[in-house]
């Protein structure tokens, strides 16, 4: 369904820009306009529904590797999402033009990215139960921070570099905190 809708609300956003409604993107994927409200809050996280998707493949993967350190679940989690995108990323890029071209779709990026620092932040409690909710915040956003410059290296790369290359990359960057 998620792929439905981000496929409909590309479209519409490509030809109408902000102006496209939920209503518009509820008709053209041929749902209720009430279906599309029970995954998004505002327009705005139209445009960013394929994170969202991540996060179930993420949660998904990291059940297959309860108990291993922070920063190995990371990874099987980004290997997990990466295998998707790789599978076909035509409609992540598509998503990614059509966000970075509507400044006004932001605030749907600021939704998605709150929600995954939360289900990051739980991660960091598996592994470091000592850390207050401010260290969990701040370690959260910088693995967030990781993921995100990740993805848009990724987007603006050549067409073949496998997104978990530059995740793994990047929470090298991270070890001394994450391996704390």
């Amino acid at each position: 369904m998620l792929m439905v809708l981000s496929a409909a609300a590309c479209e519409l956003f490509e030809e109408r820009g902000i102006a496209a409604t939920v209503y518009e993107v509820a008709e053209r994927a041929g749902v209720a306009r009430r279906t599309v409200f029970r995954y998004i809050d505002h327009k705005e996280d139209l445009a960013f529904l394929h994170p969202r998707i991540w996060l179930d493949i993420f949660t998904e993967a990291e059940a297959e590797v309860t108990g291993k350190p922070l920063r190995e679940r990371l990874l099987h989690g980004a290997r997990r999402i990466s295998e998707h995108i790789d599978n076909d990323p035509a409609p992540v890029r598509r998503a990614m033009r059509v966000a970075q071209s509507i400044p006004e779709l932001a605030k749907g990026n600021a939704v998605v990215q709150q929600q995954w620092i939360e289900r990051l932040m739980h991660e960091v409690r598996q592994d470091q139960p000592e850390a207050d909710e401010f260290q969990a915040h701040i370690l959260a956003a910088a693995v967030m921070g990781v993921i995100s410059a990740a993805v848009i290296d990724w987007y603006n790369g050549p067409d073949n570099t496998p997104l978990v290359d530059l995740v793994e990359r990047g929470l090298d960057y991270l070890k001394p905190v994450l391996n704390a």
